[in-house]
């Protein structure tokens, strides 16, 4: 499952201008209650705690208001952090991820982890750790090519036959190009094939990192936008949905509204795979600013 890859395209564009414009595409691919503080921040809060035993570890004396500072937190607020009866402050988490040295993957799950605790749509169940296996740079074309995830996708829908020809004729493509496409899932371990000659997945899902800049993601979302406007005119308008708003914006509510934004995705996918699947459709959203000058966050 993942939110960039289509077959028939169902396209719905939210789009917030004034200062931003965000667009949702609902074409689909697959891809709660919140439930108490301390169980959605336990990534985030434990990598902290880690960091802070280590220090510890090679200094006894290490204390705790000088963790605080090292990080650029307030002491108090870092003692409420700890103690789990205060999320980090999303003004003070650029600082504490870069002071943390986290690696891209460990970036995207902290973050995802600390802006959980900000938004609460509806009762829609979702899993509160995300388990999908997280792809990078190193897997360039599966990522920026929307058939490798609409391949993965396919394994979830009913009666689907894993051969060369029944990927073709589902996505539309050539069975040449459908060799190719499921030759990189081979190689990058995401598919493997059967006794029979068939294939299977190896992940049950797969996701990429967020908010980490990647080529592969840019080239997949410039993909992404100009396969919706191919749909726009191919797909009636059941199987479809293009809207948009414009929003004058707080800056400093952007972290939230990318919470929110990412939480509706997985309510969409959990609310849209449940049941039987028969096709593969793509979700993509877009959030950007339409004024040439941005003031500055203090």
């Amino acid at each position: 499952m993942r939110w960039n890859y289509v077959r028939v395209s169902k396209i719905f564009t939210l789009h917030a201008r004034a200062t931003f414009c965000l667009q949702l595409c609902l074409g689909c691919s697959r891809f709660c209650d919140i439930a108490p503080f301390m169980e959605l921040q336990s990534y985030y809060l434990t990598k902290i705690k880690q960091d802070l035993s280590q220090k510890q570890k090679v200094n006894p004396h290490y204390s705790l208001r000088a963790f605080a500072r090292d990080l650029g937190v307030h002491p108090s607020t870092m003692s409420q952090i700890l103690k789990g009866n205060r999320p980090l402050p999303l003004k003070d988490s650029s600082r504490v991820v870069e002071k943390l040295n986290l690696g891209p993957k460990e970036r995207t799950l902290f973050m995802e982890s600390l802006l959980k605790s900000k938004v609460r749509l509806d009762n829609i169940k979702i899993d509160e750790v995300d388990n999908r296996f997280m792809l990078d740079e190193s897997h360039y074309k599966i990522i920026a090519e929307w058939e490798h995830y609409a391949v993965l996708d396919l394994f979830e829908l009913k009666s689907f036959e894993p051969t060369l020809t029944e990927i073709a004729q589902r996505l539309g493509i050539t069975e040449n190009r459908a060799d190719v496409v499921v030759n990189n899932l081979l190689v990058s371990g995401l598919l493997k094939v059967n006794a029979d000659g068939s294939f299977m997945k190896v992940h049950e899902d797969v996701r990429t990192t967020e908010d980490i800049k990647s080529q592969a993601l840019k080239d997949s979302h410039k993909e992404t936008m100009r396969m919706g406007i191919d749909k726009l005119d191919q797909i009636e308008v059941e199987l479809r949905d293009f809207s948009s708003s414009t929003i004058a914006v707080d800056l400093n509510k952007l972290p939230e509204a990318k919470a929110i934004i990412r939480e509706f995705r997985q309510k969409m996918a959990a609310l849209l795979s449940g049941g039987e699947k028969t096709d593969v459709f793509q979700l993509a959203i877009q959030f950007y600013p339409l004024t040439q000058t941005i003031e500055k966050k203090n």
